[in-house]
């Protein structure tokens, strides 16, 4: 970090690092986003209905949600799998990386994953790996599918719930 310079280290250090470093967050929600996009992106969604009374700005958001969750029904319908594409994809890209890892086994559940310089331990029955890619998002990470791939296993079955069909559905239903 200091290569970015002692001013710049100076200023992310005044910030409480668990407000934007990844070592700190809560791996239960299953998303490695740390900004607050959702809102900016509500509020401008929102813009045009924002400055009328609030009878008429309520009616319009409430018109405007019902024909979102219409938008997203539908696209959901176009799923060819039970998991969202995005997670797809990432998987996808994961086992791209995947094929470039060597793999050691070092118990009944561990797993040492070499990736260039860097050595990762997996545990499948926990399903973490000491990048944290794995819990943090919950699409097993490059490592991980190297031990899934060791053991057999499909890691397509390893994808959690927050990203299938019925978790998505249940959101907007």
């Amino acid at each position: 970090m200091k290569l970015l310079g002692e001013e710049c280290l100076d200023k992310l250090i005044y910030y409480n690092p668990k407000r934007w470093s990844k070592v700190y967050m809560k791996y239960t929600t299953k998303c490695d986003i740390i900004d607050n996009s959702m809102a900016e992106c509500f509020n401008s969604w929102i813009l045009a209905a924002r400055h009328k009374t609030v009878i008429t700005m309520l009616e319009e958001i409430r018109v405007k949600m019902m024909k979102r969750v219409g938008q997203i029904r539908e696209f959901c319908d176009s799923w060819i799998h039970d998991f969202s594409l995005m997670a797809l994809k990432v998987l996808t890209e994961h086992t791209a990386r995947y094929m470039k890892c060597s793999i050691e086994w070092n118990s009944d559940t561990g797993y040492e994953v070499v990736e260039g310089h860097f050595r990762h331990v997996v545990d499948l029955p926990r399903q973490t790996c000491s990048c944290r890619a794995w819990i943090l998002k919950g699409i097993p990470c490059p490592h991980a599918i190297a031990a899934l791939h060791h053991k057999r296993l499909n890691p397509m079955d390893y994808i959690s719930q927050w990203y299938s069909r019925d978790t998505y559905m249940k959101t907007y239903s």
